[in-house]
C-alpha cells in the first residue's frame, strides 16, 4: 500500500463519514426552515466592530491556554518559549478546523516538537492533561450553575447537572487510581512487552507517562487552576460579545445556558470545524429563549465564525511557518524518530 493510500485511509474512514453525516443532519435541523431575505437582513445588521472584538477575545483566550500549557510543560523543559507554545496552540485549532478526527491535537504536539525538541508523546501527554483540566472545570462550573441559577429550570438541565456530577466523580476516581498505581502499571507493561515485537513501544509509553505526570510534578498547580478558570470566564465573555454583535443581549443565566450547550455539543462527532453540530445547538437554544428563527440562525453563524475565521487564519500562518506536513510519510518518519 503506497503512502497516498495510507493517508486516504486515515482521513476517510467510517468515523469521518459518520461525523460528516452528523454535521449534515445538524445543518438540516438548524436551517431546514430558511428565509434567505430575513437571514441576509439580520446578517447585514451585524456590528463588525463587535465581531472583530469577539475575535480578539477568542485569540486572547488561546493566549491564556498557551500560558497554561507552558506551565504544564515546565517539568519536561524549563522553560519553553511562550511564542512557540502559542504557535503550537494555534496550529491545533487550524488542524481541528480543517482536518478530520481532531487531528489538530497531534499537529500541535508535532509543532512543539519541531520548535523545542521535546518528545512528541511526552508533549501529547500534557495535551491529555490539559483536556482533563478543561473537562473537570467545565463540569464543576456546569454543576454549580445548575444548582444555583436553575433550581427550577428545564428537566434536561437538571439531568445534565446529574451527569456532570457523575462524570466528575469518574474523572476524580480514575485520576486517583492512575496516580496510586502508575509505577505498577509501568512495571506490568514493561514485563509484558519486553522481548516481544512491541518492545519498541516502551520508550514512547514512558515518555507519554512522563507527560501525564507533569500536573503532579509542577509547583504551579494553583496558577494552572486559576488560568483554567480564567480561560472559561473569557470563553463566556466571548459568547456575550459575539451575541452583542448580532443585537442579542443575553442575561447571565441565558448566556451561561448558550455557552454550556455550544461548548458541550462540540464533543459530538462532526465534520472538521464542528460545522453543523455547533449551529444546530446554538439555533435550538436561541429558539428556546424566544428569539426569531432568522436571528437565531445568524447568531449561530456569527458565533461559529468568530473562532473559525480568526483561529484558522492565524493557525494556518503558524502551520506554514513551521513547515508542517500532513502526509503519511511525515507521520511514519515521526514514529521512527520516537522509536529510535
Amino acid at each position: 500500500m503506497n503512502m497516498t493510500a495510507q493517508r486516504d485511509r486515515r482521513f476517510f474512514n467510517l468515523k469521518v463519514v459518520l461525523g460528516i453525516g452528523i454535521s449534515l443532519g445538524g445543518l438540516y435541523l438548524g436551517f431546514r426552515k430558511f428565509d434567505a431575505a430575513e437571514f441576509l437582513a439580520a446578517l447585514r445588521s451585524t456590528n463588525l466592530l463587535l465581531f472583530a472584538a469577539a475575535m480578539l477575545v477568542m485569540v486572547f483566550q488561546v493566549f491564556l491556554r498557551a500560558v497554561r500549557w507552558r506551565y504544564l510543560i515546565l517539568p519536561l523543559q524549563n522553560p519553553s518559549p511562550l511564542r512557540h507554545v502559542f504557535g503550537a496552540q494555534m496550529v491545533c485549532y487550524f488542524g481541528n478546523h480543517v482536518f478530520p478526527l481532531r487531528f489538530g491535537e497531534i499537529l500541535r504536539s508535532y509543532a512543539l516538537n519541531q520548535t523545542t525538541g521535546l518528545p512528541v508523546v511526552s508533549v501529547f501527554g500534557t495535551v491529555v492533561i490539559e483536556r482533563v483540566l478543561d473537562i473537570t472545570f467545565f463540569l464543576i462550573i456546569l454543576l454549580l450553575t445548575a444548582l444555583t441559577l436553575f433550581p427550577v429550570g428545564p428537566e434536561w438541565l437538571r439531568w445534565s447537572a446529574g451527569g456532570a456530577a457523575g462524570l466528575l466523580l469518574i474523572l476524580i476516581v480514575a485520576f486517583l487510581i492512575f496516580r496510586r498505581n502508575r509505577t505498577n502499571i509501568a512495571r506490568y507493561l514493561s514485563r509484558k512487552l519486553t522481548g516481544t515485537c512491541y518492545e519498541k513501544l516502551l520508550e514512547p509509553l514512558r515518555n507519554f507517562s512522563q507527560g501525564l505526570t507533569t500536573l503532579r510534578e509542577t509547583p504551579h498547580l494553583g496558577t494552572i487552576a486559576l488560568l483554567t478558570l480564567l480561560i472559561w470566564v473569557v470563553s463566556i465573555l466571548n459568547v456575550w460579545v459575539a451575541g452583542l454583535a448580532v443585537n442579542i443581549s443575553l442575561g447571565f443565566a441565558n448566556l451561561l445556558l448558550l455557552f454550556f450547550v455550544t461548548s458541550a455539543i462540540i464533543a459530538v462527532p462532526s465534520a472538521p470545524g464542528y460545522v453543523g453540530t455547533y449551529h444546530a445547538g446554538a439555533v435550538g437554544v436561541l429558539l428556546y429563549m424566544g428569539y426569531e428563527l432568522s436571528q437565531a440562525q445568524v447568531a449561530a453563524v456569527i458565533l461559529h465564525a468568530v473562532g473559525f475565521i480568526a483561529l484558522t487564519l492565524i493557525g494556518f500562518c503558524y502551520f506554514m511557518r513551521y513547515h508542517l506536513q500532513v502526509s503519511a510519510s511525515a507521520v511514519v518518519n515521526y514514529q521512527h524518530k520516537e522509536l529510535d
